[in-house]
């Protein structure tokens, strides 16, 4: 008999992210899992009671990476350099947005979980936008930026930069470097 292979959660729920983004919620499931990772599903039940808390368990730890990153952006830096990094940071994190959905169409056993982990998420997302909107404002305060355009509006495409497609096209850097010359500079010729 062969010998078990040693499994850490954290590849688990890497490789849960990479399911999930193939294949949907729907795709996820311990026997292709378990195929991907080499391993029984015996030994995925050893670490996750059923799918509901495989996916509930990863949602948790990708926002709490979110968070993390947001939350080392250097209080030093300019206003507009913050903003940067936060607009890299949600790109970097787009399947973030399908965290609600994924929520709402897992079928747990433990509601009241699921219910928290979204109402966590959704306190999460709005600090991270009031934060957005200081930002916003900072810059707009100390010259950096203008004052004509709205803090909200700009603060929604930064929000919302998530849901863009082409995200995969030009990869995280790129796509953040031309949002972030667009909310900066415009597109007018000079």
């Amino acid at each position: 008999m062969g010998r078990k292979r040693i499994l850490t959660k954290e590849e688990i729920l890497h490789e849960t992210g990479a399911l999930l983004r193939r294949e949907g919620i729907h795709g996820v499931h311990f026997k292709k899992l378990a195929e991907e990772l080499q391993v029984s599903r015996s030994t995925l039940y050893e670490y996750f009671k059923n799918k509901e808390d495989l996916i509930l368990s990863y949602m948790r730890t990708m926002m709490e990476d979110m968070t993390a990153q947001i939350d080392a952006i250097p209080e030093e830096d300019a206003p507009n350099q913050k903003l940067y990094h936060l607009l890299f940071i949600f790109l970097d994190h787009a399947e973030t947005h399908h965290i609600d959905q994924m929520i709402r169409e897992l079928q747990s056993s433990d509601h009241t979980l699921a219910l928290f982990y979204r109402t966590k998420i959704h306190e999460d997302l709005m600090g991270t936008y009031d934060q957005m909107l200081k930002w916003i404002e900072d810059a707009k305060r100390t010259g950096i930026w203008k004052n004509d355009i709205e803090s909200e509006m700009v603060a929604d495409l930064i929000f919302h930069s998530i849901l863009f497609p082409t995200r995969h096209k030009y990869g995280v850097k790129e796509m953040t470097d031309q949002l972030f010359r667009m909310i900066e500079y415009g597109l007018k010729k000079e």
